[in-house]
């Protein structure tokens, strides 16, 4: 039996990296063996290529015609070409003498367009996501970025900001991608409530804290945005009070805000 012929006649016994798992593929297959006699082939055929020429793909790859090669050469070669960043799938086998390597190439992202946004420029929500103009696009990546561009306009106080996504093909393996963007109403805080209160009234430890309930000043003063760190900084500034006043012991045991989404409005509880 030729070596060739018995390189694959091993395939199903030893099967090896039947499914690689890296970081980004989408799905990898590829037959290889493990056998005591190495393979030679004559030719390394390249298909499924679109943007990254064939002679590039090979040069990734230390199999060669006429060299002989081994089950974990094809593991080296595959690990090679993922490691490149430019394929979503590697396929790799042994036909007769030709070795076919078969390649899906990530999609180019030609442009990152914004469209709805008003209260943050292009340029904000631009500095916000990953994907840029010639970087792979990945679903992963674009998902991320959704969220990337809702925390920006949390940041803002537009908590209910909504964001979807278009990708326009444009051929040549090259997509635009565009996020629209519902940026909503301004988040506010519709009421600050004390629990466990009775030396100092409610409306007496409101003025200690920075945090304000929305008021038709609000739009001035700015004073009614709902913020995590801004809310602990509030616990530190009744706890100082408390202890201003007689009140060593004085301990807040929590501190929470709830969005309702019907209203777009927080509900502050401190107890």
């Amino acid at each position: 039996m030729k070596a060739a012929s018995k390189f694959m006649s091993a395939a199903s016994a030893v099967a090896l990296s039947a499914a690689l798992v890296v970081p980004g593929a989408l799905a990898v297959q590829f037959v290889a063996t493990s056998v005591a006699e190495a393979a030679v082939v004559s030719r390394v055929e390249v298909t499924g290529n679109q943007r990254v020429d064939a002679d590039t793909i090979r040069n990734y790859i230390s199999i060669k015609p006429g060299k002989a090669f081994s089950s974990s050469d094809i593991d080296d070669a595959v690990k090679a070409l993922f490691g490149t960043g430019l394929f979503s799938d590697v396929q790799i086998n042994q036909v007769g003498s030709t070795l076919v390597v078969k390649v899906s190439e990530y999609k180019v992202v030609n442009q990152v367009l914004f469209q709805g946004n008003k209260k943050l420029k292009d340029n904000a929500l631009q500095a916000a996501v990953q994907l840029k103009p010639r970087a792979t696009f990945s679903q992963q990546t674009l998902d991320s970025d959704v969220e990337a561009v809702k925390a920006a306009y949390r940041r803002i106080w537009r908590d209910d900001a909504a964001v979807t996504t278009q990708i326009m093909e444009l051929g040549d393996n090259r997509v635009n991608v565009v996020f629209n963007v519902n940026e909503g109403g301004r988040t506010q805080i519709a009421s600050i409530n004390f629990v466990g209160n009775s030396a100092y009234s409610s409306r007496r430890l409101s003025d200690v804290i920075n945090t304000k309930r929305s008021s038709w000043l609000s739009f001035v003063l700015r004073d009614d945005v709902y913020d995590e760190d801004k809310l602990r900084a509030d616990q530190e500034l009744l706890r100082r009070f408390y202890y201003n006043h007689g009140y060593a012991d004085f301990q807040v045991v929590s501190a929470v805000g709830e969005l309702d989404d019907a209203t777009n409005k927080y509900t502050v509880a401190i107890t």
